[in-house]
């Protein structure tokens, strides 16, 4: 998958479909700032000769196929286990406090041996509204099968329920949200810290659907759970979060820089499958199986055929694109806001 520069007529077509459906001003609440210093080579293949990329260049690359005049969004890290998070921090930091939007924020990328006192001496002075979690830092061979405390344990809860703070969260585990271990681990550290903030990245990870509609339930009485859109290309696992959470509960998200990409992600039986051109061969399919729109147009296509079929009005429509987040992040944005 390859990082898209220019819109081709069958973008422009279908961008056009969502001129009346997202608002001139919006919140994106998954944005993944990129400095290609701070990897080893070839680490986001998809990413090769890109970079800087910044709060600038996301606006940018938005408005190129949404109408938004205004893109506010909460910044941070893309995780991997070859980062230089030091340096992450320091740029993604650096981006939003100088060429973001006045509402903008930034996450603090974090691992289960960072120094407490140095994430919690971040977090307090203000510079992060909170932290950043992957699956990748879990400390075991099979990250992919990590418990949600195996990356986020409890001092890293209590240090955000202390200053009302967010965690962005990609569960693993093959259900996502329909496995046990999750539910298990989300409704006890939500419980015990109130006060923290979850955001659920890219619906619970329902990139398979199914795992929404058996799993989504057991987030519906926790008032500090939200869930945001970033990447998600299946109408059904819209459907479902807005069927259990409601539109006050969903937050839009791009996942910029994969919103870049050409390509979607469908559930095949139990599990998922990006798609994406460069895995088709030209003479074994017919021409038009490989005319892919961006994984970011896509998603949300799929949003707004699921609030139409919802009946969300304009209201709930701006809630999902703006308000929600700002009713999450009230505790560190201006009052005035």
């Amino acid at each position: 998958m390859k990082y898209v520069d220019q819109l081709t007529p069958s973008d422009q077509t279908l961008a056009r479909k969502l001129t009346d459906f997202v608002p001139d001003e919006i919140f994106d609440i998954h944005v993944h700032p990129y400095h290609p210093d701070h990897f080893a080579p070839g680490t986001w293949a998809f990413l090769k000769s890109k970079g800087p990329l910044g709060c600038a260049e996301h606006r940018e690359a938005l408005q190129r196929y949404m109408s938004a005049k205004t893109i506010h969004g909460l910044y941070f890290g893309m995780p991997h286990q070859t980062a230089d998070r030091v340096a992450i921090n320091n740029f993604v930091s650096d981006e939003v406090s100088q060429r973001g939007t006045p509402l903008s924020r930034a996450l603090m990328l974090v691992t289960p041996e960072d120094d407490r006192e140095v994430v919690a001496q971040a977090l307090r002075s203000g510079r992060f509204c909170g932290i950043k979690v992957y699956h990748c830092y879990s400390g075991r061979p099979d990250t992919m099968n990590a418990t949600v405390e195996e990356y986020a344990p409890d001092w890293m809860w209590e240090l955000l329920h202390e200053v009302q703070g967010i965690m962005l969260l990609h569960i693993v585990r093959d259900g996502a949200m329909a496995d046990e271990a999750n539910q298990q681990s989300v409704r006890r550290l939500c419980r015990a810290y109130p006060k923290a903030q979850l955001i659920l990245a890219h619906i619970g990870r329902s990139f398979n659907y199914r795992n929404a509609r058996d799993g989504f339930h057991v987030l519906a009485d926790l008032d500090n759970v939200v869930v945001d859109t970033s990447a998600i290309c299946e109408k059904e696992a819209f459907s479902t979060a807005l069927k259990y959470l409601g539109p006050q509960r969903v937050l839009w998200g791009s996942d910029f820089g994969v919103s870049e990409m050409r390509g979607r992600c469908v559930t095949t039986g139990d599990s998922f499958f990006w798609l994406h051109p460069e895995l088709l061969r030209a003479d074994q399919v017919a021409p038009t199986s490989t005319n892919f729109t961006l994984v970011g147009i896509e998603s949300l296509l799929c949003l707004r055929e699921a609030c139409e079929d919802a009946g969300l009005n304009g209201r709930d429509i701006e809630d999902i694109f703006k308000r929600n987040a700002r009713r999450v992040l009230a505790p560190h944005l201006p009052s005035a806001t």
